[in-house]
């Protein structure tokens, strides 16, 4: 059986080391990108099982990109999790994404908990 894949867009160094550590330990194959334009290199390339999405990017924001993912028919059946430190479940929920959300700082158990149910 293969390997279950997982995006992390996150620019922030040492939380996408540590989330694709913790999730690589989970037995996920795990493809990290620091900026949105290397994500969407990507993307079309080789669907993930899932992505972990920070809303906060460098160049773009993640609601933009979780709602491009939406409307694309290639993308569209990807589960997502949002994660931020800035931004509340209230606001992701409101936001047309259809993204599920994990607030930053997270829980480690609880963070894999939530990969599992949705990879």
């Amino acid at each position: 059986m293969s390997k279950k894949l997982v995006y992390v867009l996150e620019d922030d160094a040492d939380i996408s080391e540590v989330v694709s550590y913790i999730l690589s330990e989970e037995g996920y194959e795990v493809n990290g990108f620091p900026t949105v334009a290397a994500f969407n290199q990507m993307i079309l390339q080789r669907l993930p099982d899932i992505v972990i999405l920070d809303i906060m990017l460098p160049d773009g924001n993640g609601l933009d990109i979780c709602r491009q993912l939406r409307m694309d028919e290639r993308t569209s059946v990807v589960n997502i999790i949002m994660m931020s430190a800035n931004t509340t479940k209230n606001e992701i929920m409101g936001s047309g994404c259809g993204a599920e959300f994990i607030a930053k700082p997270f829980n480690i158990d609880h963070f894999v908990a939530r990969v599992n149910q949705y990879a």
